[in-house]
C-alpha cells in the first residue's frame, strides 16, 4: 500500500474506533437505563404512599385535637355550673381561673386545627401530581422496557458492521507500521489516533516539528512527540490541501 494512502486509512480508523466505542457503550447502558426509569417508578410510588402516610397522620392528629376540644367544652360546662352553684368567694375565683385556662386550651386548639386543615388541602393538592408522576414514570419504563430489545438487537448488529469494517481497515495498515500501531492501540483504544491540528496534536496540545507536521500532510506514518498518538490530516485540513 502506498504511503500517501496512510494518512486517510487512519482517519477512517480513528472514526471507526470511536463509534465501536460509544456503540459498545450504549449497549452497556441499557440495562442501566432501565433500571435508572425503574427505579424512579418506584420512587413516585414510595412519594404517593409517604405522602397518603402523612395525609393520615394529619387527619388522626386533627381529630384527636376535636375529641380534645369536646372535652375541654364538657369541662367548661362542668366547672360553670359548679361556679355558679358555689357560695365562696374563693372558690368562685379559683373555678374561673380553671374556665379561663380551659377555654384557652380550647382556643389554641382551634388554632392548631385551622393549621391541619391548611396542611391537609396543601397535601391532599399534591396528590394529582403525585399520582400522574407515577404513571408517567411507569409509561416512560414500561416503553423503554418493550423498545429496548430491539435497540439492543439494533445496536448489536452496528457494532458487529463496525467491527467487521474495522478488521478490514486494520488489514491495510501498512506492513511496516503495523507493529507500532497494534501497540499503540492495543495501550489506548480509539484514544490512540488523533487529527493534527495546525500544528499541535489534538489529544495533548503538542506542538510538532515542522517536518513531522509535513509528513502528516503527505498522509505519512507519523507519531506524536510528545503522547505517541497516531497523527493523521482532519478531512478540512485535506479538503484546503486540494
Amino acid at each position: 500500500m502506498a504511503e500517501v494512502s496512510a494518512g486517510k486509512l487512519f482517519r477512517r480508523i480513528h472514526h471507526l474506533r470511536c463509534r465501536e466505542r460509544d456503540l459498545a457503550a450504549a449497549l452497556t447502558a441499557l440495562p442501566r437505563q432501565l433500571a435508572s426509569l425503574q427505579a424512579r417508578h418506584e420512587r413516585a410510588k414510595k412519594a404517593r404512599a409517604e405522602s397518603a402516610d402523612h395525609i393520615k397522620h394529619l387527619q388522626v392528629t386533627h381529630r384527636a385535637k376535636e375529641t380534645a376540644i369536646k372535652s375541654h367544652t364538657g369541662q367548661v360546662k362542668k366547672l360553670s355550673d359548679q361556679r355558679d352553684a358555689a357560695s365562696a368567694r374563693d372558690d368562685f375565683e379559683a373555678l374561673e381561673r380553671e374556665i379561663a385556662h380551659a377555654r384557652h386550651q380550647i382556643a389554641t386548639l382551634e388554632d392548631e386545627i385551622l393549621v391541619l386543615l391548611d396542611e391537609i388541602d396543601t397535601a391532599n393538592g399534591k396528590v394529582p401530581e403525585l399520582e400522574a408522576a407515577i404513571v408517567r414514570a411507569h409509561t416512560e419504563a414500561t416503553a423503554f422496557d418493550t423498545e429496548m430489545t430491539q435497540r439492543k438487537k439494533d445496536l448489536e448488529q452496528s457494532l458487529t458492521d463496525v467491527r467487521r469494517d474495522l478488521a478490514e481497515r486494520d488489514l491495510e495498515v501498512p506492513r511496516e507500521h503495523v507493529s507500532v500501531y497494534n501497540r499503540i492501540v492495543a495501550g489506548r483504544g480509539p484514544d490512540a489516533l488523533a487529527p493534527l491540528d495546525g500544528l499541535s496534536c489534538s489529544a495533548c496540545g503538542t506542538t510538532q516539528t515542522g517536518p513531522d507536521a509535513g509528513k502528516v500532510k503527505r498522509f505519512a506514518f507519523v507519531t506524536c512527540t510528545e503522547c505517541g498518538c497516531i497523527l493523521y490530516l482532519s478531512e478540512k485540513d485535506e479538503k484546503e490541501l486540494d
